[in-house]
């Protein structure tokens, strides 16, 4: 891709992340009395305690953040990250000084929640597919994930947001709203996985028979897909067999059961794939999809 034209694609998506975000949290959260996790949650319980607007706050606390992630991360999504923090927080205050509408519930509170968690789901994953972040925990996840990548470091972010949340009892008094806040988070974490998955539903197969010649031919004329062959020894048995490896369509898992079944003794495991990339198809010269 050129990079110009790179350059004005990432421009343009951090453009309206930032509004999404600014325009979610404007209408559908900061009126109805929960908080969201992260910074957008701590920057929203502080609105509520002294009337200040969020995007301040937001702006203040991703600042040192930012300085952090300036010594740890690349320049690409140092950018990116503060082109978002400042056109986000930017936009909240606008928002709030043109008194913009807001969604204010009354027995519908857990719509907004439901609302917002899609939304700035979708926002959070707009900027992770762009190689960069919506600020605050983000940025501490992407220091932590570069310095040590074997870290399992989703759980712990997602033990600080849900940490976030508990605390926000103390700004709501409500019990409510912290229910509201964990069902939003679950809804967002929903969200970023839907942007991340790639637009094919695929699954794996692994079989380890010894009808290899056979298998070949089904998964090559009935499923029109290829596979990989790769030589197995039992661990137990010390048996030398053959693995066969194949990526097919999630509706074609009735069809290839259906074909294992024509060889008893052989073992099958098969689990969904969350990306693709390539030829997914058997011909070399079939168009890739």
């Amino acid at each position: 891709m050129n990079k110009k034209y790179r350059v004005f694609i990432e421009t343009f998506f951090t453009l309206l992340a930032a509004a999404l975000s600014a325009l979610t949290l404007h209408v559908f959260v900061y009126k109805n009395s929960f908080a969201p996790s992260g910074v957008d949650g701590i920057a929203t319980m502080l609105q509520e305690t002294t009337g200040v607007n969020a995007g301040i706050y937001s702006l203040i606390l991703n600042i040192p953040l930012l300085v952090i992630a300036y010594f740890f991360l690349d320049k690409r999504f140092l950018i990116c990250t503060v082109l978002f923090t400042v056109l986000s927080s930017l936009f909240i205050y606008l928002l709030a000084e043109i008194n913009f509408y807001q969604y204010e519930a009354k027995n519908e509170r857990l719509l907004a929640a439901i609302f917002s968690g899609i939304l700035l789901g979708i926002r959070t994953g707009t900027m992770i597919r762009l190689g960069s972040s919506t600020g605050g925990v983000d940025i501490v996840a992407s220091i932590f994930q570069k310095k040590n990548s074997y870290i399992n470091i989703e759980r712990i972010i997602s033990v600080i947001c849900y940490g976030i949340i508990i605390v926000s009892f103390a700004v709501y008094k409500d019990i409510t709203s912290v229910l509201l806040s964990f069902v939003q988070m679950y809804v967002f974490e929903w969200g970023v996985n839907f942007i991340m998955k790639d637009n094919r539903d695929a699954v794996e197969f692994k079989v380890i028979t010894k009808h290899t010649e056979e298998l070949k031919k089904d998964i090559l004329y009935e499923l029109k897909h290829g596979a990989t062959e790769v030589d197995t020894v039992g661990v137990y048995t010390e048996e030398k067999s053959k693995m066969i490896i194949s990526v097919v369509n999630q509706r074609q898992i009735p069809a290839f059961l259906n074909i294992i079944k024509k060889y008893p003794d052989t073992f099958v495991c098969y689990t969904k794939v969350m990306g693709l990339r390539g030829n997914f198809r058997w011909r070399k010269s079939d168009i890739v999809k």
